[in-house]
């Protein structure tokens, strides 16, 4: 790792990288020995019919992260099977890692973070379109972490300092340049450290970073464990509310099978609204985040939309073009499929 990584070889290192688990899979990167089993939601009695649907049984990658918790609440609850459905989930580390699966037909559907698929995308390298936005950033679950006595407390004191930022081109390090664009700062003024997010706290605490972007479990277990504390708020301002995650479908797929990609997204939307309640999300978190029930119960929980906005996820596509080096002129109305009423 080089610790002087200037603007333009993070910028480089951005076309390069496939951006794969920028907010994707930061619940279990660390945790990765729990393993979902995929049990389908067809074990649950009664349910719909699957008359009229092209495909009632599906494959959905997953990461093990909050973007998945709607899923699993889905199967606990039985709503893929009141829509016809029977569902099994299989975990992926990574959302990229899903891609090639999806394009073999090992899975139907999956959940990736939105950088990655916009730059799948406008590298040709995808033919897809998201059907279900899953999770949004809110200034609370996704923050600047350093030492209490760092002497970060606003935009200026990132001048010269080190940040962890998961890896170059991720969301975590354009959320943290546009944070010192809305402040008047020159976002090529920290020094930008590819640290993964399990492994950011040690490093902080080490003087390998100054400060690093976090997520949920590691913002919490690195106040328990290495006492450090949120030092700046990065999804505020213009990067307010930022979209993260998606289930993602081939185009080709949906255009198949539109009955059951309808199914699926109605199926999703008492999922997500379940899934900004506290306590039915706390039943599920474990498992996904590898932590016990006291410490799943204490993080800070992201925003889950019940419905897909493409002018929402327009804004991560601004975001990556400002600061990310992306020169496509993608248009999210066109990537992704409206959602249908329940």
């Amino acid at each position: 790792m080089t610790m002087n990584a200037s603007a333009a070889t993070t910028r480089r290192a951005f076309v390069r990288l496939a951006l794969g688990t920028a907010f994707a899979a930061p619940l279990a990167a660390s945790a990765g020995c729990s393993v979902l089993n995929g049990s389908s939601a067809s074990s649950s009695s009664g349910g719909g019919s699957s008359a009229g649907l092209e495909k009632p049984k599906l494959n959905v990658g997953i990461l093990q992260s909050q973007g998945s918790a709607p899923s699993k609440l889905a199967e606990k609850y039985g709503y893929f099977t009141q829509q016809g459905l029977q569902v099994t989930l299989k975990p992926f580390p990574a959302g990229p890692q899903a891609f090639t699966s999806l394009q073999n037909g090992e899975l139907d559907f999956a959940v990736t973070n939105y950088v990655s698929f916009f730059q799948a995308v406008a590298q040709n390298t995808l033919d897809a379109k998201i059907i279900v936005d899953s999770n949004t950033a809110n200034e609370n679950s996704v923050v600047l972490m350093a030492k209490p006595d760092s002497g970060i407390a606003s935009a200026k004191d990132l001048i010269g300092k080190k940040i962890g930022i998961q890896q170059a081109g991720s969301i975590a390090e354009l959320l943290v340049r546009a944070t010192l664009k809305d402040n008047d700062i020159d976002p090529n003024s920290p020094h930008y450290l590819p640290v993964k997010f399990p492994d950011i706290p040690a490093a902080i605490v080490s003087g390998q970073l100054d400060a690093g972007v976090e997520v949920e479990p590691y913002l919490t277990t690195a106040e328990q464990k290495q006492g450090l504390q949120p030092v700046l708020k990065i999804v505020a301002g213009s990067s307010a509310n930022m979209p993260q995650t998606g289930y993602i479908a081939l185009t080709k797929f949906i255009d198949a099978n539109p009955k059951t990609v309808a199914a699926f997204q109605r199926a999703m939307i008492p999922a997500q609204t379940d899934a900004s309640d506290r306590a039915k999300l706390s039943s599920v978190l474990p498992e996904l985040a590898g932590v016990d029930p006291a410490t799943a119960a204490l993080l800070n929980i992201d925003t889950y939309p019940t419905s897909l906005n493409a002018t929402q996820l327009q804004r991560v596509i601004a975001l990556m073009q400002a600061y990310g080096g992306l020169t496509a002129q993608l248009d999210a109305t066109k990537l992704s499929v409206p959602t249908p009423q329940a």
